[in-house]
């Protein structure tokens, strides 16, 4: 049987070619630049700062879609130079194609400010230094629709309202206020922390929300951008290595986040959210933090301008390196060395949870292949399920049909009961020791608590009950403008989850209650990675609904915060505490492994054991 061709619809223009309109022109440029108010800012900021600005101060109304003003010092246009700026092409920064390679400034291609006015209303007011008078520009759908000389201070203003309010396709994916605020004030705290001598104020819904006051010292604009709290965990790193130069500030293990919000990367001062930048920070923390944390870094990199390309991305957030294995070596010796010098990285006992690979092997897919890849098909053997169905017929019939083969402890149901077999103790403080009737078990103290800590919160949650538990003093925590605006539009979640938090300002909260299952543990980071999920997940999950277990966003919530609040892989339990993870697993749903895919346990038949001693 021959092979078909293809079906190929004609165009309603019949398939000629032809010239886009200029106001198309625009808008699809607009596509590429503006993807929501922080990009409209980002484009703003950076014109201001290439034309020389100090002081810079940002107006926001209703997370940016009323409202975005960026205000600067800066050295003005004249009404000639300002229709100029307003055209496609047209920049100050670049004249030649040899300047390509060697940029400097943050803009340079000559489109924002028209893409920007194709799906908003603008307002440019501007005067050069040493003019008497000033111009204002106004802009709607793509055309001037009124200029004059206006009296305005020196420097620029330029007002961007409505946005996208013409083109409703673009306008209805824009998140709530509080989101998109969230975004905005991330970014700018990004670009303050690399330029600490440029004064920033920023107004929220007429008030004034930030003020990051010019200082010669960075490590103050850090903290003054992360808050104190976080800052203070922040160690300092310079490194050199061939070309290239390191200047940094990251947290030991002792600190970490729940994703990788809280890494800062800038490339000779820009900053970026480049792909390999961050895969050289995560190798460095590979064998000192748990997988699924993340540290918290502020890392400068400076290498010669002509070695690497800021021009691969319409928005200038990813860049390419000529040479990009050095430079991730770079980073990672830099981390590392940084770090062992402060006995970060010492100690060979430590877990290595990402490590272990043979040389050339093929990396896990997820999570759970890298659990079942390390343990071997032993660690299903409690699920009656070797071939991994497991999770859906626990949904389907609950935890009666959950048997296996094991040990003494097998309930009258056929399921194993921990807390039935005999405990032998400890192991070097990360393993629950059992003797079995088939056998030994060894229990992953950290896995075994974090599973029962996520399936009690997921159990509470979904029958809209998981109790509070107040504090005796209730804390106030800097977490950062994002945080805030991330917890206030999840204001229903968070109280859901058994939080009592309110907002103390634009940066800060005042914690007086966390669940009463996660009693005992700090307040400060429970709430600090709260507010990170909650960063991440643009439809926020519902309490006390069945469809609440199939939201991953829930799940995510669930799993971090249990993560965090089990007890460590090396904490020395007491005999009473190691009897409690026991029967705690007794209680819940059984599951073989962790919410992040780590084997809650491991079965050593007698069989094997008599082989490793020759008795067959």
């Amino acid at each position: 049987m021959g092979s078909r061709s293809p079906t190929v619809k004609k165009s309603a223009l019949g398939g000629q070619i032809r010239l886009l309109a200029s106001d198309l022109v625009d808008q699809i440029a607009a596509g590429e630049v503006v993807e929501r108010p922080a990009s409209v800012l980002k484009e703003l900021v950076e014109n201001a700062l290439d034309a020389g600005a100090g002081r810079i101060r940002v107006e926001i109304r209703e997370g940016g879609s009323s409202l975005i003003a960026v205000s600067d010092d800066g050295s003005g246009m004249s009404a000639e130079q300002a229709r100029l700026s307003l055209r496609r092409h047209a920049t100050s920064k670049i004249e030649t194609l040899e300047d390509l390679g060697g940029i400097r400034s943050f803009g340079f291609r000559g489109e924002a400010l028209p893409a920007i006015a194709s799906v908003s209303r603008m307002r440019m007011l501007t005067r050069p230094k040493g003019v008497e008078v000033g111009c204002e520009i106004r802009v709607e759908s793509s055309e001037i629709s009124l200029e004059r000389e206006a009296g305005c201070p020196e420097g620029t203003r330029i007002e961007v309202a409505d946005l996208f309010a013409q083109i409703p396709a673009r306008r209805k994916f824009l998140k709530k206020p509080g989101t998109e605020w969230g975004h905005a004030i991330d970014w700018l705290g990004r670009l303050a922390m690399a330029l600490p001598g440029t004064h920033f104020e920023v107004q929220r819904d007429d008030h004034e929300a930030v003020i990051w006051p010019a200082t010669a010292n960075g490590a103050e604009r850090i903290a003054a951008v992360l808050g104190k709290g976080q800052a203070g965990s922040l160690v300092r790193i310079e490194w050199e290595e061939g070309a290239g130069h390191v200047d940094a500030y990251v947290t030991g293990p002792e600190s970490s986040r729940a994703n990788g919000n809280g890494i800062h990367l800038y490339v000779n001062g820009r900053p970026v959210r480049d792909k390999l930048l961050r895969h050289a920070v995560s190798a460095a923390y590979r064998d000192v933090l748990p997988r699924g944390r993340f540290p918290v870094a502020v890392i400068f990199l400076t290498v010669p301008p002509a070695t690497v390309d800021v021009n691969v991305h319409p928005a200038k957030w990813e860049v390419r390196f000529e040479n990009p294995q050095s430079i991730h070596q770079l980073i990672t010796h830099a981390i590392r060395e940084a770090m062992g010098g402060r006995e970060f990285l010492r100690g060979s006992e430590a877990p290595s949870p990402s490590g272990g690979w043979r040389s050339g092997a093929r990396a896990p897919r997820d999570a759970n292949e890298e659990a079942a890849a390390r343990s071997g098909p032993g660690d299903w053997l409690f699920a009656g399920d070797p071939g991994g169905a497991r999770a859906d017929r626990v949904a389907e019939t609950g935890p009666a049909e959950q048997t296996g083969p094991g040990a003494s402890g097998i309930g009258a149901e056929g399921r194993i009961e921990f807390a039935g077999m005999r405990l032998l103790g400890q192991l070097k403080a990360r393993y629950l020791v059992l003797e079995g009737e088939k056998g030994l078990l060894l229990v992953d103290q950290h896995a075994a608590h974090e599973r029962i800590l996520y399936e009690g919160l997921r159990s509470a949650w979904l029958e809209g009950r998981v109790e509070a538990q107040g504090l005796l003093v209730p804390q106030t925590l800097e977490i950062g403008s994002r945080g805030v605006a991330a917890l206030t539009e999840g204001v229903e979640t968070v109280a859901a989850l058994g939080f009592d938090v309110e907002p103390f300002g634009d940066a800060s909260v005042v914690v007086r209650a966390i669940p009463a299952l996660l009693s005992g543990n700090d307040p400060e980071r429970l709430v600090a990675d709260l507010a990170d999920e909650l960063a991440q997940v643009d439809v926020l999950p519902e309490p006390g609904g069945a469809q609440a277990r199939l939201l991953p966003a829930a799940d995510r919530l669930f799993a971090t915060l249990a993560c965090h609040s089990a007890r460590r892989f090396g904490d020395l339990l007491p005999e009473e505490e190691q009897r409690a993870i026991l029967k705690g697993l007794d209680a819940i749903i059984w599951a073989p492994t962790c919410p992040h895919g780590r084997p809650v346990a491991a079965h050593y038949g007698l069989g094997e054991l008599d082989a490793r001693f020759g008795r067959h």
